[in-house]
């Protein structure tokens, strides 16, 4: 049996065209020998996370491409080495660059394809499959946010641990609803290295993972947890709840949150069993 940590036989770099500038892409074609079972566009995390995510990226989408899994990773407009900057980055250009990255796979596959959402990205990937219904065989979330005004608020945090000192010296924003008051006025703000505009702050902090689940749609959640044996929290039970999914505990260590680079095989694995599932295949 192939390892996870083995790479993809076929990986296709390219600029996919989109609004406002081209979008990097990473495609990993099935392997050779492979029957063509479908595609998924990951979608990654946001900030931080998605570079911290990336390695583990890398090697989902080579373990899909050697069970016959066409899988295309992209960066969002103003993230990676995509164009534009996250100062000017959109919700909704986002969405449509999912639904670019969709159209571009189930053309050149010719096959059923769907999404695959780690934490925002998860729910980007919803947000888009409710839109889509029609024409998305899957949906899988591994570690979904759950409320996109708590994750954002974990986020401005971030600005306040690193320079609070410096904040109260300068007269910056000492807290998490003074740095708020000043996006809201169009002010940017940098945060861990990232710079923040209060509309993607805003569209962010509207979204909860409550929302219905698109119809016709196969759904999986994964969660990475630390100790397989332990509950879930009661803000995951309650979502899984409202969605009527009993989310797949995978035993492992936050990747996308780790200071050091660390993956999770088991979730590869888990992953790519679903994905072959459910698109039907």
């Amino acid at each position: 049996m192939t390892s996870p940590g083995t790479a993809s036989a076929s990986v296709l770099p390219f600029f996919l065209p989109a609004t406002q500038g081209s979008r990097l892409c990473l495609y990993h074609a099935p392997a050779p020998g492979q029957p063509c079972r479908g595609g998924m566009v990951l979608v990654a995390p946001f900030a931080e996370e998605m570079n911290r995510s990336r390695r583990m990226a890398a090697l989902q989408a080579a373990a899909m491409a050697r069970a016959g899994i066409g899988v295309l990773i992209i960066d969002l407009y103003g993230c990676g080495d995509s164009a534009g900057e996250l100062a000017d980055a959109q919700w909704s250009l986002w969405h449509d660059d999912i639904g670019l990255a969709l159209d571009w796979l189930r053309a050149r596959l010719q096959a059923p394809v769907g999404l695959l959402g780690l934490r925002l990205g998860a729910l980007l990937a919803l947000d888009v499959a409710r839109t889509r219904t029609d024409d998305i065989g899957a949906l899988l979330f591994c570690n979904p946010v759950l409320d996109g005004q708590a994750y954002m608020t974990q986020f401005l945090r971030l600005r306040l641990a690193a320079g609070l000192l410096s904040a109260q010296e300068s007269g910056g924003p000492t807290s998490v609803q003074e740095m708020r008051a000043l996006l809201q006025e169009g002010e940017l703000l940098e945060v861990a290295g990232y710079e923040l505009s209060g509309a993607l702050l805003a569209a962010i902090d509207g979204l909860h993972a409550k929302v219905h689940l698109p119809v016709g749609v196969t759904v999986h959640w994964l969660e990475v947890v630390r100790d397989a044996s332990a509950l879930l929290s009661p803000a995951i039970d309650k979502v899984a709840r409202a969605w009527s999914l009993t989310p797949h505990v995978v035993e492992g260590p936050a990747f996308w949150s780790t200071p050091e680079l660390s993956t999770c095989p088991a979730l590869i694995e888990l992953a790519t069993t679903l994905t072959l599932s459910a698109l039907g295949t």
